[in-house]
């Protein structure tokens, strides 16, 4: 891992703004009503394995940093209905797509996905299947919280057939985890990660987030060196995203120090150099992965793709989401949930798509999505000489990036520099012809 250069504070101010981190383009904001012929037709068109993401709302309590759709609840009974409703869902999804289509990778986020006790888990992966058999290969990924999962949970995660875990540790400090009302004592997150290994699964991802309240650089240090010291596979270091107009528990954070711009960039410094010296590659904006994962593979060979799941290795699929607030994007359409789950189960039990918005995009829609994860994904890009004219007026708003070092523009070709990284979000939102117009209401985190 090359040697970072910290920005200049001047540099950083200059480019501070709100834009989306864009793990879709066009992004959330602009979605609205879709018709239900207008998914059924994305869904008819596709060939090939899918991409599934279901989304486990439930949690024991609130964490008051999250930006997550969660709903807070102490009885696991609960799983059973929702279980239910997924695989009701999943089964009106499936109806209009061509059959022999199987199940690539599948992702389970939340929430705390094993909410679901070990049967209600099993069930419902076994029901996916039933609808989409399982691929060669197939990656199932789930997310997990050390702080409620049990022995026996993660041992029914390894049954099951999981072949991922990521461990949402976000910080080891107490005071920093006091503080945003995630208390757990960093044993859990060792025991967990010895529990899966004993089970024979070693594809083990932490989850970070720098930025956190009552965090300094030396609580920092501490965090990325304990987990460093677990070896996971990946480590997914999320900056925090202050939106309290969006997510109102927020708000009881303010009566605490949160690090600075320049507090961040020195954070994100400590990570990339404890890091890289752990023998860790850099992935994308915010992922780092030990050289044998198969992402420092796809981004060697220029092929790293992202979608709401992440960096990935299986962007090209389509993906379906399911479960409340979850999204899916499949034949050129995004297609997002209803986010109150009593109107969720009353248009499955109703045999209705639950989609609350979607979005249909055009040809400019689409190659604007290709640059911007592009950039996102491998901090360069090519254009046919088509493309360059369509995009003539975005290309020519590089300029000040240019001369600040933060990209090189040749005939044809962006290319992002070491320093333009940390400002990879500026540089996207160049390109996404909707942020202007919501500028006025901006409701995206800090880009620094």
């Amino acid at each position: 891992m090359s040697t970072f250069t910290t920005p200049d504070p001047a540099l950083v101010s200059r480019y501070r703004t709100r834009a989306p981190r864009y793990t879709s383009y066009p992004t959330a904001p602009q979605f609205a009503p879709i018709a239900a012929q207008e998914l059924v037709a994305g869904l008819a068109a596709g060939t090939g394995p899918v991409s599934l993401y279901a989304h486990i709302p439930f949690c024991a309590k609130r964490c008051h940093y999250c930006g997550c759709h969660v709903e807070i609840h102490g009885n696991r009974d609960i799983g059973d209905r929702y279980v239910d409703g997924l695989l009701a869902e999943a089964a009106l999804w499936a109806r209009p797509m061509q059959a022999g289509r199987q199940m690539a990778q599948l992702a389970l986020g939340g929430g705390t996905p094993t909410f679901l006790r070990p049967a209600q888990l099993t069930r419902l992966v076994d029901g996916l299947r039933a609808l989409w058999p399982q691929a060669a290969g197939a990656e199932l990924a789930i997310e997990v919280d050390p702080r409620t999962v049990t022995k026996e949970d993660l041992e029914n995660v390894v049954a099951v057939g999981f072949t991922r875990v990521n461990l949402g540790v976000q910080d080891v400090d107490e005071g920093v985890l006091a503080a945003v009302n995630r208390p757990q004592p960093f044993h859990l997150v060792e025991s967990a990660v010895a529990t899966l290994r004993r089970a024979g699964l070693n594809q083990v991802g932490v989850d970070l987030v720098y930025g956190l309240p009552q965090q300094t650089d030396e609580t920092f240090t501490r965090t990325i060196e304990a987990v460093a010291g677990l070896a996971p596979g990946r480590i997914a270091l999320f900056q925090y995203a202050h939106v309290p107009w969006l997510k109102p528990a927020q708000k009881l954070l303010e009566r605490f120090a949160r690090p600075d711009a320049e507090g961040r960039t020195r954070m994100w410094k400590i990570a990339r150099e404890k890091l890289g010296a752990a023998g860790y590659r850099e992935i994308g904006m915010d992922h780092f992965a030990l050289p044998d994962d198969e992402l420092v593979a796809s981004l060697e060979a220029g092929h790293l793709q992202r979608n709401f799941e992440g960096y990935t290795t299986h962007g090209g699929l389509d993906l379906l989401g399911l479960g409340v607030s979850a999204i899916g994007f499949f034949g050129g359409r995004y297609a997002q949930n209803r986010k109150d789950r009593e109107g969720w189960e009353a248009d499955i039990e109703a045999g209705r798509f639950p989609t609350e918005r979607g979005f249909v995009l055009s040809d400019d829609d689409h190659l604007r999505r290709r640059v911007i994860m592009e950039l996102f994904c491998n901090f360069g890009v090519r254009f046919a000489p088509a493309e360059a004219d369509s995009l003539a007026a975005e290309l020519a708003r590089l300029a000040p990036f240019e001369a600040d070092g933060l990209v090189v523009c040749t005939p044809g070709r962006v290319e992002v520099t070491e320093l333009g990284r940390f400002f990879i979000r500026n540089v996207c939102a160049t390109f996404d012809k909707y942020l202007e117009a919501d500028d006025g209401k901006r409701r995206y985190s800090e880009t620094a």
